[in-house]
């Protein structure tokens, strides 16, 4: 989905320098408007992306420019008539034609990486479009369920993890809960893991949950389904209680051995 504005017609003084090469071919620069627009893109992760400054053809095109700023890493591309393309971009990107002869910035595997402002400069024979495009990366989420255990307490977790932006998580029972919180975790790639957490009731020891989440990259919600079962809480307690003696011991231990070497000291 793309969002744009028209923000409003300039005068192209601005845009090119009186020394410009293009500037012979035109009697008046002032004369010669310049329209600026800016939109919104998104990309799922992984597939080509295509960006258009305007569906101009190169025949009518004396300059195509693209300016591009990538979490502060800039490049550009631009090709002019009877001269050379110019290309310091890396990760693939180039300028490519349709079958109409319609030029477009081509990205390939787009990804977070690829995320940033992208600024389009296309000037023709009496105008020019300019196009400020602010492009982001669609990654979807990771649905698990598992079961917790905190502060004494039993949680079933409902996590969509590293998707971006953040997904939406529920769970469709919540079982009498006391209690159902969200927590969120700003990942380092730039993701969100985003996780319900359902206080389990004292007396339930076994059902099913369903884990439900909605993200951009969806047409519809996913779900998970957590089976808890008699087997599965027995299975809990005692890791539980494993982990907790084993805590006891190695501190006690550890508290013996200093006595013992400060008693030698």
């Amino acid at each position: 989905m793309e969002i744009w504005w028209i923000i409003r017609t300039l005068p192209f003084l601005a845009l090119l320098s009186p020394s410009s090469s293009f500037s012979s071919e035109r009697q008046n620069d002032s004369e010669v408007p310049e329209l600026l627009a800016l939109r919104i893109k998104h990309f799922e992760e992984g597939q080509d992306a295509y960006l258009r400054c305007s569906n101009k053809t190169w025949n009518n095109t004396l300059h195509h420019i693209w300016k591009i700023n990538n979490s502060g890493v800039h490049c550009l591309i631009s090709e002019a008539a009877n001269k050379p393309r110019h290309n310091n971009c890396t990760g693939g990107m180039t300028l490519r034609n349709t079958t109409k002869g319609e030029l477009y910035l081509y990205i390939p595997h787009f990804g977070i990486k690829d995320e940033g402002t992208y600024k389009c400069e296309e000037v023709y024979r009496g105008g020019a479009d300019v196009a400020i495009i602010t492009v982001f990366a669609r990654v979807p989420p990771v649905l698990s369920t598992r079961l917790e255990h905190d502060g004494g307490q039993r949680f079933a977790v409902c996590s969509a993890a590293r998707g971006k932006p953040e997904a939406t998580v529920s769970w469709e029972e919540e079982w009498w809960s006391p209690k159902v919180t969200e927590r969120s975790t700003n990942n380092t790639d730039g993701t969100v893991t985003m996780e319900s957490w359902l206080l389990l009731p004292d007396d339930i020891t076994q059902g099913n949950l369903t884990c439900v989440a909605s993200h951009a990259s969806w047409t519809h919600k996913h779900s998970v389904v957590m089976e808890m079962t008699d087997g599965s809480f027995t299975l809990f307690i005692t890791l539980s209680s494993i982990i907790v003696l084993s805590v006891v011991i190695v501190t006690a231990v550890s508290t013996y051995v200093c006595l013992k070497i400060n008693e030698t000291q």
